[in-house]
This record gives structure tokens, C-alpha cells and sequence, in this order.
């Protein structure tokens, strides 16, 4: 399978991909100055680049590899995941990102867990939020994962290899410029994922390889293989994920509070004016829609080769397929490099857990009382850097056992997160009446439940745990927020008015 002309351009392309995410890096560095600099690059950045860097971070390389890889699988039916899933994270992030922004940057928050808190006055959400937030290194591992296995198909190297490359180059440019690294990254790799994903959908609406024409033969080749990976299937029969219209729903649910994943709603500080979220949604929703496209070409990698292949080969596959290797290697090393743009955001926000919200809020006034304002800065930048050495060793050894799909490697940790945070973040945002006591129930519910479900009842729907987790914690948040001690109203003003507070 593996052919050397597209190995030859794709180490070409990988090599000029590295030089220029490593000089981001380094230009990155230049403006990183303080620990904030480094956790969100507050106020630095236009709607544009940031639309295309969020849209990035939220595909990842699941989108690429692991979504391709179920419809390569299972069939049409997988279709209902990309048709579901940018409707809800970008529903959830309309109803919340306002408040992130406008709030987060009046308390100067550095990272969602820090808002958390500060949204409600409470340092154990902001502390159990941030240990929670650690759930993060399964969501890394996923990115790893693909990312080695696009160097396995693309450049014939050996996984295990693949992996430490992998972090190593990551490791290295967000080791230097942090959140500046990480958006400027983001920011191109979006673009070229929309282009890639737009490649995929032209090249399943002419189905070059299988005989006929147009999505129909692709239909028909599947149909001739298993009649149940028709488009005439609604539904996989007897399926965790894609069986019935109730878990299409639970996954939709699970999908809501998606952004408020600490990796993805931090990037709402780096908006130079909360003016400007409109534009920034404008460009984001659709740009992020598109990239849902990548699952037809799981579908007409089935089609022109059919069974056999591990399933999260589906794209790479048909690249060296389709296209001639200066072409292949191109979009080969492009997919890479978008599964790079959220392993970086999801360091950076796990090494500010350590540094920001365990070192600095919490430990910091305790252990380093005497140590100035700027020696407690310094110390956190250095922690942060620190830290993402160890969340890559964590890395390699959660990806060395390659799972059969990355999405659901994914959202291990992910479910355990959006269960905690629908509540204190979602409903939150949108309720003034919501106070600290329902805040810290719902929390409580949604990760105990979480683990419960997952862990002890052994339900292995990710999918479905997370979304009947967020239904329960969020009634469990309105209906404790309306029986308890509401916030002081000056706090309620500061947080949902923070101009006419700040005046």
C-alpha cells in the first residue's frame, strides 16, 4: 500500500509544514512575555483567524481520521454524526460565548476553569474543574493517534516513531509561543482543513475510482457489499452510537456544551472586542459545518477499496489512491497538520491547569506569600513549560495502544468534561438566577453520573453517557439554583454587566 513517490513528496511537505509551525513558535515566543500571554493571548487576535482557528480545534483529528473511519465501517447511517454535531457545538457556543468574553476578560480569567469559578465565587468548582479538566490527555492521545498514523500510511514509518514525532514538533512550537503559536497554527490549518474537506465532498459527488457515477454508485458498490450501509438506512440496527433516533438525540445533547471544553472556550479571550463575536460566529459556523464533509470520503474509500483497511486509514487511502503523489503527499500532510491544531491548543490548556489554576489561584497565596506579583508570573510561565513535557510523556504511553476509533479514545475524557460543565457554564451563562450551591450539584452530578454509566454500568456509548449527563445535571442545576441562597446581586452585575460594573 505504501508507495515511495508519496512518501518522497509527503517528507518534503512535511519538512516545510514543521519549519513554519516551528517559526510560529518562535515568533510566538517574541510576544509571550507573561504567564497570560502564554494561557490565552488576550485581546490579540481578529475574527478572522480566530473563526478559522476554532473551527480547527474543533475538528481535529477525528474529524479527519476517526468520523471517515465509522462511515468506512458502518455505512451511511455515520452521516447522521456530521449533520448533527456543528448545530449543537455552534448552538452551545452562541449561547455562551458573550458572557465568556465579556466577563472572562473584565476578571481577567485565564483559562475556563478560572472563569468557572470566578462566574460563581468558588474555588473548589474552579479547582474540581481544573482536575477535571486533566481528563483532557485522552482527547491529546486521540490527536497522537491519528497524527501517527497519517506518518505510518503517508511516510511509512513505524507507529511508535510516528507518535514521538509527533509530540516532539508540538511539544516544541507551543513549548515556545504558546497560545500565539497555538491560534497563528490553528488559524492557516483551518483554512487548509476547509479546502481539504470541500477536495473530499467534489471527489464523493464524481466518485472517480468506482464504477458509475456520483454518489449513487457509491451507494450501490456499499449496497453490494452489506445492504445495511445503504443510504436507504436510517439507522445501524443493535448499534451504540447510530442505532436509534433516541441516541442520534443523546449525541446531539452531548454535543451542546462541546465548547466549553477548556481548550476550545478559551480561545474567546483572544478576541480583540467582544464586538466583534458576531463576525467571528458569522465566519466560524460555516466554515467548522464544512469540514463535517470528511465523512464521505469514509464512504468512497469503502467503495473503491472495500473491506480490510484499519478503519482510520479511510482518508489517507484514498489520497494515495486518487491522486498523483505531489498532490497526495500535499493533502496527506495537510490532514496531518490539522490533527496538530488541537493537540497544541489542548496542551496549552492543560499546562495552564497546572500552572494558572492549581499554581498560581490556589497555591500560589499559600506557599509563596513573600514572592512578588512578577516572581509568581514567572515561576507559572515556567510551570507551563514544564508541563507540557509531562502531558507529552502522558500522551505517548495513553496513544502506544492504538484504539480501533479515535473518537471514542476522544471522548473518554471529553464526556466526563461536557457533563461537568453544561450546568455551571451553559445554563450559567444564560441564567442569572443561577447560584453557586445548583452550580456545584450539577457539577457533582454530571461527573459522578458520567463515571457511573461509563465506568461501573458499563455503557460504552460516550455519546450517549454525555448526553443523558448533561439532561440531569442541567435540570439538577435549575432545580437547586431555584431552592437556594442566590448570588449577591452587585456579583450578578459584575458578571453578566461588566461595563456598567466597571464604569
Amino acid at each position: 500500500m505504501y508507495d515511495t513517490n508519496i512518501g518522497a513528496w509527503g517528507w518534503i511537505w512535511v519538512v516545510v509544514f514543521m519549519l513554519l509551525f516551528i517559526g510560529m513558535g518562535a515568533y510566538g515566543m517574541r510576544k509571550t512575555k507573561t504567564e497570560e500571554d502564554f494561557a490565552v493571548a488576550r485581546g490579540s487576535y481578529g475574527p478572522f483567524m480566530l473563526a478559522f482557528a476554532f473551527a480547527a480545534t474543533i475538528a481535529s483529528g477525528a474529524t479527519f481520521m476517526s468520523l471517515p473511519g465509522m462511515a468506512y465501517s458502518k455505512g451511511f447511517a455515520v452521516v447522521w454524526y456530521p449533520a448533527v454535531y456543528p448545530i449543537a457545538i455552534y448552538l452551545g457556543m452562541i449561547l455562551a460565548v458573550k458572557l465568556i468574553k465579556r466577563a472572562g476578560d473584565r476578571f481577567k480569567s485565564n483559562s475556563l476553569p478560572e472563569f468557572m469559578g470566578q462566574r460563581y465565587n468558588s474555588d473548589f468548582l474552579r479547582i474540581a474543574f481544573a482536575l477535571l479538566s486533566l481528563l483532557l490527555v485522552f482527547y491529546i492521545a486521540a490527536q497522537i493517534v491519528a497524527a501517527a498514523t497519517m506518518f505510518e500510511v503517508l511516510l511509512d514509518l513505524d507507529y511508535m516513531t510516528g507518535i514521538f514525532v509527533s509530540v516532539a514538533v508540538i511539544m516544541l512550537y507551543i513549548g515556545m509561543g504558546g497560545s500565539h503559536a497555538d491560534i497563528m497554527t490553528d488559524g492557516i490549518q483551518g483554512i487548509m482543513m476547509v479546502i481539504i474537506a470541500l477536495i473530499i465532498a467534489g471527489m464523493f459527488l464524481l466518485s472517480p475510482g468506482v464504477e458509475g457515477f456520483g454518489p449513487a454508485a457509491i451507494n450501490q458498490a456499499l449496497v453490494a457489499e452489506d445492504a445495511a450501509m445503504g443510504w436507504d438506512n436510517y439507522f445501524i440496527e443493535d448499534d451504540l452510537i447510530f442505532g436509534s433516533f433516541i441516541l442520534i438525540l443523546l449525541l446531539f445533547i452531548a454535543h451542546l456544551p462541546f465548547a466549553m471544553n477548556p481548550h476550545i472556550g478559551k480561545l474567546a479571550f483572544a478576541l480583540k472586542e467582544p464586538k466583534q463575536i458576531r463576525t467571528f460566529l458569522l465566519i466560524a459556523i460555516p466554515m467548522g459545518s464544512i469540514l463535517g464533509f470528511t465523512v464521505l470520503g469514509g464512504l468512497h474509500a469503502r467503495a473503491l477499496v472495500g473491506p480490510g483497511l484499519p478503519p482510520d486509514q479511510a482518508i489517507p487511502v484514498l489520497f494515495t489512491q486518487l491522486f498523483p503523489p505531489f498532490l497526495a503527499g500535499m493533502l496527506g500532510v495537510g490532514v496531518l497538520s490539522a490533527i496538530m491544531s488541537t493537540s497544541d491548543g489542548l496542551f496549552i490548556s492543560i499546562a495552564v491547569i497546572f500552572s494558572n489554576d492549581l499554581y498560581k489561584r490556589t497555591l500560589a497565596p499559600v506557599i509563596h506569600k513573600d514572592k512578588s506579583e512578577a516572581q509568581i508570573d514567572h515561576i507559572a510561565l515556567n510551570i507551563s513549560r514544564v508541563a507540557i513535557v509531562i502531558v507529552g510523556i502522558v500522551a505517548v504511553w495513553l496513544a502506544s495502544d492504538r484504539p480501533k476509533f479515535l473518537a471514542v479514545l476522544l471522548w473518554i475524557g471529553i464526556g466526563g468534561i461536557v457533563s461537568g460543565a453544561a450546568g455551571p457554564l451553559l445554563i450559567g451563562s444564560l441564567w442569572k438566577r443561577a447560584t453557586k450551591a445548583g452550580a456545584i450539584a450539577s457539577f457533582l452530578t454530571g461527573v459522578l453520573l458520567y463515571a457511573y454509566l461509563y465506568v461501573v454500568h458499563g455503557w460504552k456509548n460516550p455519546f450517549g453517557v454525555a448526553g443523558t449527563c448533561v439532561v440531569v445535571a442541567s435540570v439538577v442545576m435549575i432545580v437547586v439554583s431555584l431552592i437556594t441562597q442566590p448570588l449577591p446581586q452587585q456579583h450578578v452585575d459584575e458578571v453578566f454587566e461588566p461595563r456598567r460594573a466597571g464604569g
